[in-house]
């Protein structure tokens, strides 16, 4: 490699740069993950502050707090529990002590408020799921990442029909939890607006057929979003860093491209919005939402069109794209401002440090095998098989069975994987005879 390139790297994704007022001292952030472990009733456990201690100390410029819920809906439609709980006051005092604890190694730390799962919640306790428009989700039909497999496919129960009761309430919700954080001692708060959750159900063609004031033109997607982030902002004041989470292109027939997705985004920046957190894709194209490529975000384009639609003031944070030389070149090139990671600092929390210190031939790299993402969606504890300090960062952690490590071993074997989807299938075709 490159002397040159490598000091080039350093020196960029190494620099200061700001979120509103505030100072980040480098530009590698640690994306939301919903690998915290928190406790059953939803509180910050000792793993969980283990592991945000862990990267913080890694050298991370930020950290972004995620597999959390903002609203007592989410946390009942979640299809993966526990979350972390951000919806009552009683859990502020709890929250307190995961930011001193990251705050104790000079780290900066956001929220990720989530307000409702959406097109991908879990209809339970007499309670259906709502989203912009009665779209299920058909899981992975444009395709999985590596190593990943939903034998027979999956289709969701399709939402009803958000009432605008429903929406303000929910915006109600998202302005109490931004209100907890703050007390909590979070440095920002982001809104999650991406994959197929709540919010990013209305900011898409795909996935939003409305015909009244929240549905067809770009400005009226936007606007529950737009609305929220405005009473976020009247909640938190001028100086307290907002950011959203947003999908950057569907990848799909009838989808919206980075285009249509950046026109939505320069309507809802107005509104308060300090930076945008890109994400590639949806969970019907899980195959380039979680790529195996380092850069693919940056070959379609996206980051370029969402700066032209809002311009320098918005910081943007790649995703995918753990090559530092790749990331470095993008922000050099006023594409994006920082590089957001979320599978590589599972693999080597210093990851921030030995790019930063110029100690690259040092990192352990994520494989892309995925056997994170299998161990999620079985509700085995994440670990990570390139980093065995990971789910161990806390020593009397909770670590996955037996049983549970061979169930994420065969749910990631091809051989075993295809004849389950052949039986899945030919399962599906009986029942659809009868």
């Amino acid at each position: 490699m490159d002397v040159t390139t490598v000091r080039s790297a350093r020196e960029v994704l190494g620099s200061e740069f700001t979120i509103n007022k505030l100072p980040i001292k480098n530009r590698i952030v640690l994306g939301p993950m919903s690998v915290l472990r928190p406790t059953e009733d939803g509180r910050p456990s000792a793993q969980t502050i283990a592991f945000l201690a862990r990267r913080a100390e890694g050298g991370v410029g930020l950290i972004i707090v995620g597999g959390s819920v903002a609203t007592e809906r989410a946390w009942r439609e979640s299809p993966f529990s526990p979350n972390l709980r951000f919806d009552k006051d009683e859990f502020v005092p709890d929250l307190k002590r995961l930011t001193d604890a990251v705050h104790e190694h000079g780290t900066p730390v956001f929220s990720q408020i989530f307000p409702s799962f959406g097109r991908m919640g879990v209809p339970r306790d007499g309670h259906w799921i709502s989203a912009a428009s009665p779209k299920p989700v058909d899981m992975g039909v444009g395709g999985l990442p590596d190593h990943v497999y939903i034998p027979g496919g999956r289709v969701t129960p399709p939402p009803h029909e958000a009432t605008v009761e429903e929406i303000k309430g929910i915006e109600a919700d998202v302005v109490a939890a931004a209100r907890r954080s703050v007390a909590a001692g979070f440095d920002g708060v982001e809104i999650g607006a991406h994959m197929c959750y709540f919010y990013s159900s209305f900011l898409s063609p795909l996935s939003n057929e409305r015909t009244d004031e929240y549905g067809g033109s770009a400005e009226n997607r936007a606007r529950t979003l737009r609305d929220t982030v405005a009473a976020v902002r009247a909640e938190v004041g001028p100086d307290f860093p907002i950011g959203i989470r947003m999908s950057v292109n569907d990848h799909m027939p009838g989808g919206q491209g980075p285009d249509g997705w950046a026109e939505v985004a320069a309507h809802i920046v107005p509104a308060g919005v300090d930076y945008i957190a890109l994400s590639e894709g949806n969970y019907e194209s899980l195959g380039t939402n979680l790529p195996t490529p380092s850069g693919t975000m940056l070959a379609h384009g996206e980051p370029q069109a969402f700066r032209r639609a809002v311009g320098e003031g918005v910081r943007l944070f790649l995703s995918s794209t753990p090559d530092p030389e790749q990331a470095a070149a993008a922000i050099s090139a006023g594409h994006a401002d920082a590089t957001m990671l979320a599978r590589q600092l599972l693999a080597d929390p210093d990851f921030p440090a030995k790019v930063v210190e110029g100690r690259e031939a040092e990192i352990v790299w994520c494989d892309q095998a995925n056997s994170c993402m299998r161990r999620l969606m079985l509700g085995a504890p994440v670990h990570c098989h390139k980093n065995p300090e990971m789910g161990r960062e806390d020593p009397n952690a909770q670590q996955s069975t037996r049983v549970q490590d061979l169930a994420v071993w065969a749910a990631g074997n091809p051989v075993l994987m295809g004849l389950a989807d052949k039986v899945a299938r030919l399962a599906q075709k009986r029942k659809a005879k009868h």
